[in-house]
């Protein structure tokens, strides 16, 4: 999912794969309305599909019922914190007033029961003309103010809500070592017992 002329697919082993976007590609469709079963997906790269949805979180709502229990979801996203946001602004870039922050989307994956298992940020340099004089600022990026990348990438897995065990505490086995009284260890007891 996202930009048709992206096509992030390309080297995938899987057969069963297609590229959808509201503009076109392999399917032609909303967002909020994803022309697939509930569970049916075992993986989706959501590439800049919130900033382009008309409302991430049904977007991001509509993503999740597809995907199965134990599948996996790769959001790519633009940073509304970085420098390369301020420039967007700046200019009206497209998507420019539709950025969603990393700690929002992350909250909302909680609340569909997604667990985050991976993030990251990259495009630390400036979107000037001389963009690999800048090629520095990618190390120190990383390194200095992480959190500042102009774009970010969440993986979660969805999870089935279900019923957690809870273990029983039972008592200790026959000759284990246990505490008495007065702190001393049974065992030790009975050993002086025997001399």
């Amino acid at each position: 999912m996202g930009q048709p002329e992206c096509n992030l697919l390309r080297q995938c082993p899987v057969e069963c794969r297609a590229r959808i976007s509201p503009q076109g590609g392999d399917f032609r469709a909303q967002w909020d309305e994803l022309p697939f079963e509930s569970e049916s997906a075992d993986f989706i790269i959501a590439a800049h599909a919130l900033e382009s949805a008309r409302d991430p979180r049904d977007a991001l709502r509509e993503i999740t019922r597809v995907l199965r229990p134990g599948a996996r979801l790769l959001i790519v996203g633009f940073n509304p914190y970085s420098i390369l946001a301020f420039r967007a602004r700046a200019r009206g870039m497209p998507w420019s007033g539709k950025w969603v922050s990393l700690h929002r989307v992350k909250d909302w994956l909680a609340l569909l029961e997604m667990r985050v298992v991976e993030g990251s940020f990259s495009v630390f340099r400036p979107p000037v003309r001389n963009f690999q004089k800048w090629a520095w600022m990618e190390k120190a990026g990383q390194r200095w103010w992480p959190m500042a990348g102009g774009i970010y990438f969440i993986t979660a897995v969805k999870q089935r809500p279900g019923i957690r065990m809870v273990r029983p505490r039972f008592a200790p086995a026959l000759g284990a070592a246990v505490p008495v009284g007065g702190g001393e260890v049974k065992r030790e007891m009975e050993k002086e017992e025997w001399k």
